[in-house]
């Protein structure tokens, strides 16, 4: 025979997991010395005597800059109608590039 619960019956209270203790604060260790990355660094001498070998690059880096930065560099990019990729390849050209040798 089943037995039918009472209107209003609580539950029984389940079960509070006991708290786990904070982990013991470990002694400081004295930092370790990391070793320098190694990464391709090239300077302007470097550049003109080897010939403009890009092989040890990408063509990608991820820069960050203020989102109201952002924003006005997608507004300009829609304007101009070209993509943002393209918009700040360009501006960054005008900018870092050098002009041509003249003959």
């Amino acid at each position: 025979m089943a037995l039918k619960k009472k209107a209003g019956a609580k539950k029984p209270a389940a079960k509070k997991k006991a708290a786990k203790p904070a982990p013991a604060k470990a002694a400081k260790k004295a930092p370790k010395a990391k070793a320098p990355k190694a990464r391709a660094v090239r300077t302007v001498a470097r550049a003109k005597t080897s010939g403009e070998d890009f092989t040890n690059f990408s063509g990608k880096f991820t820069v960050r800059l203020p989102k109201s930065l952002h924003q006005a560099l997608v507004d300009r990019a829609e304007r101009e109608g070209v993509s943002l990729n393209l918009f700040v390849t360009n501006a960054l050209s005008r900018t870092v590039a050098t002009p041509g040798k003249k003959k």
